[in-house]
């Protein structure tokens, strides 16, 4: 369906601890629902804390490039922020590798 456009809603919770409830229980709408598919969930943060955000990133992954070995690339890792306010913090997760073995012929 080529004419379809994207439409950006934004939804405002009344409680901090109902918005908490629903963006932990994302995973649950990742259903191979066909009328579900293409729709994403995501914190709306003010200009200032993507900032924030985008530099722990980069300088949690220019410590990684500063330290790591040669077999240990940047690809190879997901770093993601979590936790709120101060309490912020950069965890770094390994990917998981897919190794394709070499089927033999017979």
């Amino acid at each position: 369906m080529a004419g379809k456009q994207c439409t950006s809603l934004l939804v405002t919770f009344s409680k901090l601890e109902l918005k908490d409830h629903i963006m932990a229980n994302l995973k649950n709408l990742k259903q191979p629902i066909d009328k579900f598919r293409g729709i994403g969930i995501s914190h709306d943060l003010p200009p200032s804390e993507r900032e924030e955000i985008k530099n722990m990133i980069k300088a949690a992954k220019d410590e990684h490039t500063a330290t790591a070995s040669s077999g240990d690339d940047l690809e190879n890792y997901k770093f993601l922020v979590v936790g709120k306010g101060q309490k912020r913090r950069v965890l770094k997760i390994k990917r998981k590798t897919v190794s394709v073995g070499n089927p033999t012929l017979e």
